[in-house]
C-alpha cells in the first residue's frame, strides 16, 4: 500500500471537508431591500417615516433605512394590493402594538385584523396601508423594526428550498413556533404561507432584494445554476455612491433584485 504522510492526509481531509461544507451551506447573502409601487413615492415614504419608522437614506426622499434594510418606493398607478400576491405582506415590530395600531389607524391605515396574542410567538395585527400594502404589525421586544417578508406559495417548502439553496441564510422555525423560515443577515426573516398567488411585478409590493458582494460573479453563478435572469447588469449613480443591479424570477413570479453597493454605503 502506498504511504501517505499524515500532513498530506490532513490536507486532503480538509479539502474534502471544505468541499462538503460548500455544497451543504451556500453563500449567505445579506438582505437588502423591499421596493413598493405607489402614485407618489415621496408621500408614501414620509408616511412610513412618521408612523412605521426608518431614516431617509441615499440622499433621497423616496427611501428609508431600517437597520441595514432599505424600504423604497417606485412611481406607479393602479397597483394591485399586495394581499394574495406572491409577496403578500411585510412585518414590522414595535414595543407597544396597541398604541401603534391606534396611531396608524388615525393616520389613514385600515385595521384588517385586530390584535391577537399568540402563545409562544408574539402579539400581532394586520393592517392595510393607504396604498394597499398589507402589513403585519407585531410586538417582539427582541426584534424591533423591520422584521420579515412574508410570501405566498402553493408549496412553501419548495419556495424555502429555492431561497435557501441560492441565497443562503439560517433556516429554522421562528422563535421555536411551528413556522419555518429563513433568517438573513440584516436580521430579516423570510416566511412563506401556503396559498395561490399572483406575480409581484406591478403590484403594490413590487419586488424584494438581496445584496451581492461582486455582482458580475453572482450573475455568472446564477446563470450556471439555471436561474432565470430577467435583466442584465444595470449601473446607477446615487447622491451617496454607485450601485449596480440585476433581476431574476423567483418562485411563482416573485421578482427578485440583486444589488452591489459601494463599500462605504450603509
Amino acid at each position: 500500500m502506498r504511504f501517505i504522510s499524515p500532513v498530506l492526509r490532513a490536507i486532503a481531509l480538509l479539502a474534502v471537508s471544505a468541499s462538503i461544507a460548500q455544497a451543504q451551506f451556500p453563500e449567505t447573502l445579506m438582505y437588502d431591500h423591499v421596493h413598493m409601487r405607489v402614485p407618489n413615492p415621496q408621500v408614501a415614504a414620509q408616511w412610513y417615516h412618521d408612523h412605521i419608522g426608518g431614516e431617509f437614506v441615499d440622499g433621497r426622499t423616496d427611501r428609508l433605512l431600517f437597520g441595514t434594510t432599505r424600504i423604497m418606493w417606485l412611481r406607479g398607478e393602479n397597483s394591485p394590493p399586495s394581499e394574495g400576491g406572491v409577496i403578500d405582506h411585510l412585518g414590522f415590530s414595535f414595543m407597544d402594538l396597541t398604541a401603534k395600531l391606534a396611531e396608524v389607524e388615525g393616520a389613514g391605515a385600515t385595521i384588517q385584523a385586530p390584535r391577537r396574542d399568540i402563545p409562544g410567538l408574539f402579539p400581532l395585527s394586520f393592517i392595510i396601508d393607504p396604498w394597499g400594502v398589507r402589513l403585519e404589525l407585531i410586538e417582539d421586544g427582541q426584534h424591533l423594526g423591520f422584521h420579515h417578508v412574508h410570501l405566498r406559495d402553493t408549496d412553501p417548502t419548495a419556495a424555502l428550498d429555492f431561497y435557501h439553496d441560492n441565497f443562503g441564510g439560517v433556516r429554522r422555525n421562528l422563535k421555536g413556533f411551528p413556522l419555518e423560515g429563513i433568517l438573513y443577515p440584516g436580521n430579516v426573516w423570510l416566511l412563506v404561507t401556503q396559498g395561490e398567488s399572483f406575480p409581484s411585478r406591478g403590484a403594490a409590493i413590487e419586488h424584494i432584494g438581496w445584496r451581492a458582494i461582486e455582482l458580475n460573479a453572482k450573475m455568472e453563478e446564477f446563470e450556471a445554476d439555471g436561474l432565470d435572469l430577467t435583466t442584465g447588469r444595470n449601473d446607477m449613480t446615487l447622491p451617496n455612491g454607485q450601485i449596480a443591479f440585476f433581476y431574476i424570477d423567483g418562485p411563482h413570479g416573485a421578482r427578485v433584485e440583486f444589488v452591489e453597493r459601494a463599500s462605504d454605503m450603509p
